[in-house]
């Protein structure tokens, strides 16, 4: 079956002030498809995934979600269809696990709360963790909170998902934990754009392998 492409970058710039960080970024990514962005420290690898749910702004080209361009869907719509966990995790440190998962439910997606807690709690058994439901973040792992970050972002039912550096702050059982997940993630067919270190994991999961080099976005051999 044809896959649609459902993320586009055309002639995509960005800079921060006078510097430039990334220049003429062309790119069609498919429904499904598993795209892995490696590279040097600083090179631009964070900045384009912020740059798809518009954490950062571009300043030319742009970035198409289903062939619209990103600049024209409301923030709120954008980031439920395109969910990005981040290395340090994000969790409210004053909630405990269940709450995370379940405020963008009532907020955002406008669920009840008990539909949510249901909701909420079958992801936990998913990522192993529903024993972890009234912790607080600061009673977890490392390993523990990133699964729980992955968990909240799952729950918004998204199309895409951006992985920035999801198992960098890990040691290395929590991080075979993460990479398992994600890996849960790859088996069923979710889009995913990752941002990673851990180069035997992106050859194994990764349908195409980016890197930058001198501000412009090469496809490495693979496979």
């Amino acid at each position: 079956m044809k896959k649609d492409f459902i993320l586009k970058f055309e002639n995509v710039s960005k800079y921060f002030g006078d510097e430039l960080v990334f220049n003429n970024v062309n790119l069609k990514i498919k429904t499904g498809e598993v795209i892995s962005i490696i590279g040097k420290s600083g090179s631009g690898k964070s900045t384009l995934l912020k740059c798809i749910n518009r954490l950062e702004n571009i300043n030319d080209g742009k970035i198409k979600f289903k062939g619209m361009d990103i600049s024209e869907i409301s923030l709120v719509e954008l980031r439920q269809k395109i969910g990005i966990v981040f290395q340090d995790y994000n969790l409210f440190e004053h909630l405990t696990v269940l709450d995370n998962l379940i405020i963008g439910l009532i907020k955002i997606k406008g669920y009840s709360k008990k539909d949510s807690v249901h909701k909420a709690l079958n992801i936990l058994k998913k990522v192993d963790l529903d024993d972890k439901k009234d912790k607080y973040p600061d009673e977890l792992s490392g390993g523990q909170k990133q699964r729980v970050a992955i968990a909240r972002t799952l729950l918004m039912e998204p199309d895409i998902i951006l992985l920035d550096e999801p198992t960098s702050a890990l040691d290395k059982e929590m991080k075979d934990n993460v990479l398992e997940l994600i890996n849960e993630l790859v088996d069923e067919d979710m889009t995913l754009i990752v941002v990673s270190h851990e180069d035997e994991f992106i050859d194994k999961v990764s349908d195409r392998i980016f890197s930058f080099n001198k501000h412009t976005l090469f496809e490495k051999k693979h496979g």
